[in-house]
């Protein structure tokens, strides 16, 4: 009987809509995926196939998790739909068994499930033969990875949703519950994902992700490119326990709906039981005594009185309902993971500031209140209907409008509701973290007022849906659309927000320049669907269903009857007023600024290197001398800029043409040449050829002057500018003077899309034997120049600018500021302006200074220690400092990073600025940042490498490994293992995504994870093995040779040979910095187990066994062991687990330096208190694919 009744559920559930929807909807997602450039699922991308295993795996399981509304449809349905039919209580009367009734109901649904599921794997497999999908992000179709990842990976999910929603079916025979329940899940799914932000709570995320996507996540971490490309990620580890465990629950799940369902009774929900038995035992009505009849008024005052009591009333019962209350706590559930979990970036933590709040809640809260908008709005607008009363309530005398406005303000009252709810969380838990002062401004300016205005715009679109549709089922659906057209437009190139419903300009904020002019354009754009938002409410007057026989299609044939009138003249005054507010946003978007898709950016970069790239190697002089006059407008805002280059032929061969380009949205007003000369320009890109009548002569010398502006006229529709702003101006030289000469910097470096455009498919720096790559520095348009700068801005700002204060006048309502240089400096500098408080203090001669908000005090004195460390420390061990002044310029957070200047370094506030001061296990971000941008004084401007592959070596390698050894001084080398921990998971977290493959470090092509984190670990391993005194002798002699000189730059193998000179003759040395520089080396270190045992003399003996081997990977990733040799490796003892809260110093029991060789062996140390843990090189400085091992608990013997 089971299977007779599976069957039949399985044949009913292939004639359900939903059933060949969903199929379609999910073949057509992952085929475009595969067939697409622009749509991205779960995997590939960069050098990964598109059909790589771990990708394929990947797409399967985060399919399974927008499938959790497929199931609640299918497998939940089941149980309420014999009820809401009718049909139970003859099912129940005949021979079925229970078991038989439920198992048979679910094997078929969860079948149709499952069904509907392979969409997935078969829409990857189709899309891979399609004709147009380029080659080279394919590798071999193996239907062996697909069945492993539906069958393995995908299935458990599908099978636990359908459990555990059926679960929820039996037991409150509601949809709701379910739908409910699928929101939980979704909710604990995100949560988990912002765990994982904390290295040591991955583990704990991937047990407890519901889906297995984190769990796949963390078994390929470390993940190269050849290896997601050709491994099947194993089942085993802590993905095979997340499925084990998950299905488990799945289990019990089922097998509580089996127990708890009582199949003799007629199964109605709570409220239907209720109701029910309320209708059998009422009373019969009293008559009530005679009155004299009221006479009814009408009229718009009292439809007005009557709406808003109808609002009010459509707001209660919503409010009121058990359901909003679980939705409420699964939105601040969710908001709280953010809010309590992502003040840790990196290994840092931040304070709890108002801001933060305000940016963890427009994330994570408004899934909850989108679900809450789309489910309500069906609620309010057909309950009537379901509850049978429509038919009473449309024959009242009212208007129209008074049934449909209050219940879309009924919504915008529950939403208001809940906004309000999660700002008063948010202001709890900041007193919770211990950031008893909210900002309530912020709250309602930033937050309260313009998302309620953006979820209202959202509440009365799902009412116009609802009223449109036939059913609320379809209203649904169609706001589902809605919802799958947002995140596909932008996709297919259609980015615009005039045809983006509810969309607009985003809003950044700042503490030091709030909203900034970004609030009223997202205004303009909020007032133009608002228009277009109010006609729709007339259209869903118009719509508005009132009789018994008033059908979709009905309403639909009449609507241009019922929009005459007063209701025509409203929808009227609607469009004019929608489309006069666009035809402003149009011309502010694509008249007075450039509207630019995505597309067209990257056509317009294929073009410009096809043009231009030819010009890369064309000799140019150098810039002897820059004078610059910047007039500021920050209001406007508005950059007028006159200046002058000093130009010297220093090539030894004459010039003839002199190459100059601009920033692409700089108006270019003046360029003249003194030398006369013929201007061939090229409009499209801003690049110019200047044309020399005669050739410029080896040391001859030549004036360019030119006049530029840089200003936004009204708004762009996405992309204002961030840098000419009301407070915090953060300009840089390339965006408002001429670049000399051609550059490869911010073409298009993806192979797929140069391909695409005709262009070679690879586009790298010259390589490390490139002679003629040495005529020029990596940041191209930086010669070593002085300068002379002033800056005139408002009155109450403080412009800053490189240089020293010559002079500082204030007349008009207008500053201007002249600083002037004294010795050569980089060609490469930027401009601030804002309303600062000044720390200043004067060190050993140095004038330091901080520029920063005033409210942002919190970590100002960190800061300034920690300039004090850095100039004693590099001053002491590399060369003097070359200034006479450090400033450290907050600028305000739209970026995230801080960049060094010469003795300017311009910090965002969102980074070291708010950094939590008082977590002493978290790393020191403040300090880290300036000791590093401290240390570009000296990395990048005494000594700057050649623009070609290991330039940022001698530049960000370099600074990162002064900055460890400032940290170091500071913390202590206990201290450091968690910022090596953090820099070692990074660097292996992001080999797998290199677009054209992995470099040695001598070879870096600008990638980050290489020259920053890799850089980090292998100069602090150099440092450990040889010395400090030898590695720093070797800078110094880099200093000595290539300080502040021009070509030939300095190259990595420069810094290299310093090195091996320094290093001495010995083999195993010289044998290490190969491996460190000129190789990818990866070493596999286990502590296998640790014993102790007590001597007489009350010592311990510490047996450690553990294995090691080396391993070296070529740029995919494919890697060949390597013997050991006699390398020696740290082995430590100690009274607390290393990185872990509440180790320290004193921790340390035992340290020693033990040569290892391949495979398992076992080491002995003796220390002299009781041990807790040992470990093989504890504080991670080799580059080990699985440091979690590296250290074990030690079992004690007596």
């Amino acid at each position: 009987m089971l299977g007779r009744i599976a069957a039949f559920e399985l044949r009913y559930q292939l004639r359900n809509p939903v059933f060949w929807v969903a199929g379609a909807f999910f073949f057509l997602l992952v085929f475009g995926s595969m067939t697409v450039d622009n749509i991205q699922v779960g995997g590939g991308g960069g050098g990964v196939h598109k059909n790589a295993p771990a990708a394929i795996a990947m797409t399967h399981l985060v399919m399974s998790i927008f499938f959790i509304f497929v199931t609640a449809a299918l497998v939940a349905n089941v149980i309420v739909r014999d009820d809401e039919t009718g049909f139970g209580p003859l099912v129940r009367s005949t021979r079925i068994t229970r078991l038989d009734y439920l198992l048979g109901r679910f094997t078929g649904a969860f079948a149709a499930a499952a069904l509907v599921f392979l969409a997935v794997p078969l829409g990857m497999f189709l899309g891979s033969l399609a004709p147009w999908v380029d080659p080279e992000t394919l590798g071999p179709n193996h239907l062996s990875h697909y069945a492993y990842a539906y069958g393995a990976l995908a299935l458990p999910s599908i099978f636990l949703t359908s459990a555990l929603f059926f679960a929820l079916a039996t037991a409150t025979r509601s949809m709701m519950a379910t739908y409910i329940g699928a929101t939980a899940l979704l909710i604990l799914w995100v949560v988990m994902g912002t765990l994982t932000a904390r290295q040591e709570m991955r583990e704990l995320a991937a047990w407890l992700d519901p889906f297995g996507g984190i769990a796949l996540g963390e078994a390929t971490r470390y993940y190269t490119t050849f290896d997601s490309n050709t491994r099947l990620p194993a089942l085993g580890g802590v993905l095979l326990a997340n499925r084990l465990i998950w299905t488990a629950v799945g289990l019990v799940a089922l097998a509580a709906a089996c127990l708890t369902f009582r199949f003799e009774t007629r199964g109605a929900g709570a409220r239907a039981s209720r109701k029910a038995k309320g209708e059998a035992e009422a009373p019969p009505p009293a008559r009530p005594a005679a009155r004299p009849l009221a006479e009814p008024r009408s009229g718009g005052s009292t439809a007005f009185v009557q709406a808003l009591h109808r609002a009010r009333f459509e707001a209660g019962q919503v409010l009121r309902s058990p359901a909003f209350g679980i939705l409420m706590v699964l939105g601040l559930f969710n908001a709280s993971g953010g809010i309590f979990l992502g003040l840790e970036q990196n290994g840092s933590a931040f304070l709890p500031t108002t801001l933060r709040m305000i940016e963890q809640l427009q994330g994570a809260f408004s899934f909850v209140v989108v679900l809450v908008a789309i489910y309500y709005a069906g609620e309010l607008v057909w309950r009537d209907r379901e509850r049978r009363i429509a038919d009473i309530v449309d024959a009242t005398a009212a208007p129209d409008w008074t049934f449909m406005v209050p219940k879309v303000l009924g919504l915008v009252l529950v939403l208001g509701a809940m906004l309000l709810a999660s700002a008063l969380a948010a202001a709890a838990a900041q007193a919770i973290l211990g950031f008893p002062h909210p900002d309530w401004g912020q709250y309602l300016g930033w937050y309260l007022l313009p998302t309620l205005a953006d979820w209202t715009l959202l509440a009365v679109l799902a009412v116009f849906l609802q009223a449109l549709a036939p059913n609320k089922f379809v209203g649904w659906a169609l706001m589902a659309v809605y919802l799958v057209l947002q995140l596909g437009l932008g996709t297919a190139g259609f980015e615009h927000n005039l045809y983006n419903y509810g969309g607009g300009p985003g809003v950044p904020l700042s503490d030091m320049n709030g909203q900034g002019d970004y609030a009223g354009f997202a205004a303009w754009f909020r007032a133009y669907w608002s228009a277009f938002a109010v006609f729709l409410l007339v259209l869903t007057q118009g719509l508005w269903a009132r009789g018994a026989r008033d059908g979709a299609r009905a309403r639909i044939a009449r609507l241009g009857c019922r929009l005459k009138g007063r209701t025509g003249l409203a929808a009227a005054a609607a469009l004019v007023v929608f489309a006069g507010l666009g035809g402003f946003i149009f011309l502010n978007t694509n008249v007075w600024n450039p509207y630019r898709t995505q597309t067209e950016g990257e056509v317009w970069l294929a073009d410009y290197e096809k043009g231009f790239l030819k010009y890369e190697k064309l000799a140019q002089p150098s810039v002897t001398d820059v004078t610059l006059n910047l007039d500021l407008d920050p209001h406007a805002p508005r950059l007028s800029v006159t200046g002058a280059y000093d130009l010297v032929n220093d090539t030894g061969a004459p010039l003839s043409q002199l190459h100059v380009r601009f920033d692409r949205d700089v108006k270019v007003e003046r360029l003249t040449l003194s030398a006369p000369s013929r201007t061939e320009a090229f409009p499209r890109f801003n690049y110019r050829i200047l044309h020399l009548e005669k050739p410029l002569a080896p040391g001859q010398t030549v004036r360019l002057e030119f006049a530029t502006l840089v200003t936004q006229k009204g708004f762009k529709n996405s992309g204002n500018t961030t840098r000419l702003v009301d407070n915090g101006t953060f300009v840089s030289n390339d965006e408002f003077a001429p670049i000399l000469g051609m550059s490869r910097s911010g073409l298009l470096e993806d192979r797929t899309k140069r391909r695409k455009y005709g262009l070679p498919p690879e586009l790298r720096p010259a390589k490390l034997e490139d002679e003629s790559a040495r005529a020029r520095n990596y940041v191209r348009n930086a010669d070593w120049v002085r300068a002379d700068i002033t800056v005139t801005t408002v009155a109450d700002q403080t412009p800053v600018a490189p240089g020293y204060l010559v002079s500082d006048t204030t007349a008009n309502g207008r500053r201007t500021v002249r600083f002037r240089t004294d010795a050569p400096v980089l060609n490469f500098f930027s401009v601030q302006s804002a309303r600062y408080a000044i720390r200043r203090e004067t060190y050993k001669g140095v004038d330091l200074a901080i520029y920063h908000h005033p409210g942002h005090t919190w970590n100002v004195e960190r800061m300034m220690a920690a300039m004090k460390r850095s100039l004693d420390y590099f001053q002491a061990n590399f060369s003097p400092y070359q200034f006479r002044q450090a400033r450290i310029i907050e600028f305000p957070g739209y970026e995230t990073f801080a960049q060094a200047f010469a003795n300017t370094i311009p910090y965002s506030e969102a980074i070291g600025f708010t950094a939590d001061p008082d977590k002493p296990d978290k790393i020191d971000f403040a300090t880290y940042v300036t000791a590093h941008e401290m240390a570009h004084q000296w990395w990048a401007h005494q000594v700057i490498g050649a623009d070609m592959q290991g330039g940022t070596v001698l530049s960000e390698t370099l600074a990162q490994y002064s900055a460890l050894l400032v940290m170091e001084q500071i913390y202590g080398p206990e201290g450091i293992r968690k910022f090596l921990r953090n820099e070692l998971d990074s660097y292996l977290s992001a080999r797998g995504g290199q677009a054209v493959e992995e470099t040695p470090l001598i070879r870096v092509e600008n990638q980050g994870y290489i020259h920053y984190r890799k850089g980090s670990l292998v100069m602090y391993l150099l440092r450990d093995q040889i010395g400090e005194a030898k590695v720093n002798a070797a800078l110094r002699s880099l200093l000595a040779r290539y300080a502040f000189k021009g070509a030939p730059y300095p190259t990595s193998r420069d810094l290299v040979d310093a090195l091996r000179r320094e290093a001495g003759d010995d083999p195993r040395t010289q044998a290490l910095i190969t491996d460190l520089f000129e190789k990818i080396t990866l070493y596999d270190l286990k502590a296998e187990e640790a014993a102790a045992r007590r001597r007489p003399d009350g010592r311990y003996d510490v047996t450690l066994k553990v294995s090691a081997r080396k391993l070296y990977a070529d740029g995919k990733g494919v890697e060949t062991a390597s013997p050991l040799g006699a390398e020696t490796f740290d082995v430590g003892v100690f009274t607390a687990e290393p990185g872990k809260p509440g180790f320290t110093r004193a921790s340390v029991q035992g340290f020693r330096v033990k040569t290892l060789k391949d495979g398992e062996q076992t080491v002995t140390v003796t220390v002299d208190g009781k041990p807790a843990f040992a470990g093989v090189d504890p504080y991670n400085k080799r580059i080990d694919r699985n440091s979690g091992d590296n250290v074990t608990r030690v079992k004690v013997d007596g």
